[in-house]
């Protein structure tokens, strides 16, 4: 198994699988961490407060949102949200496209086209697959590649996506090392090598949350844990991970997992 460039692409449809299958009631739920195995597609049919850490980047599941990843990248879904995907490989010796880590992780921005939950469906495998199936599905899944091509085309310009991803994980990695002091826009944007204004932009970009907002949704998964996980009382906990005013901890709490942590931990142990 090796490199190759585009023009010896030729999918082969490994799996097709449906959210909806083990469907999730809760902002909390999580459908695991897992390692990429092969090529994967994903489409958004629905969401409503969905996300999907990729490569500990929480990208938000917008309905629309075609995700795009590659082998040995780490994902994990969490929250409520209905999605089609699909395993591949790009040839049939299972050879690893060139510069994979140039198209974006995600597109479709704009929202949602009509015909794109459709042609997710008619991925699905029949009962008795037949030549003509295999080369409509191969040819989907091409156009499926060529749209993530193109958005990478009109990326030119900028630094390519992957390096971008890669400072931004940097700022990352900075929160989950200091969420429990106080963090400023300035420290993150610093730990990536950009300057304040250009990181915020390229963090909203990219994740669709402002750095602040990650901020908050990091300490208060980590609030979410320890409260399953310790005995601490929650005014500890609180000030553990990073928040100092008890009114806005509990409001920001039950935002996010629709009860007071009394509830969520009452609940969580029975």
């Amino acid at each position: 198994m090796g490199t190759f460039s585009i023009d010896r692409i030729s999918p082969v449809f490994v799996r097709w699988h449906d959210s909806s299958a083990s469907p999730h009631s809760s902002s909390s739920d999580s459908y695991g961490r897992r390692v990429v195995e092969h090529y994967e597609l994903e489409y958004i049919v629905s969401s409503h407060s969905g996300y999907i850490l990729t490569e500990e980047m929480p990208l938000p599941a917008l309905p629309g949102n075609l995700f795009f990843r590659f082998p040995g990248m780490v994902v994990e879904g969490i929250g409520v949200y209905h999605s089609l995907y699909i395993e591949f490989e790009m040839n049939a010796e299972g050879d690893r496209l060139e510069n994979e880590e140039a198209l974006p992780y995600r597109c479709g921005e704009n929202g949602p086209r009509e015909s794109d939950e459709a042609l997710f469906y008619s991925l699905r495998p029949p009962k008795a697959s037949t030549p003509a199936h295999t080369f409509r599905t191969k040819a989907r899944i091409l156009e499926l590649l060529a749209r993530l091509m193109e958005q990478a085309e009109e990326n030119g310009a900028k630094k390519p996506e992957g390096e971008q991803a890669q400072k931004i994980r940097s700022a990352l990695r900075y929160v989950q090392l200091h969420y429990m002091e106080n963090i400023t826009e300035s420290e993150m944007a610093q730990a990536a090598g950009y300057s304040v204004y250009y990181f915020c932009r390229l963090f909203k970009r990219l994740t669709q949350l402002t750095p602040m907002q990650y901020v908050v949704r990091y300490r208060i998964e980590k609030a979410r844990v320890r409260l399953l996980t310790t005995d601490e009382p929650v005014e500890i906990i609180m000030e553990k991970t990073g928040f100092h005013h008890y009114s806005y901890f509990w409001r920001v709490f039950k935002r996010v997992y629709g009860c007071s942590p009394w509830e969520y931990r009452r609940k969580g142990r029975f």
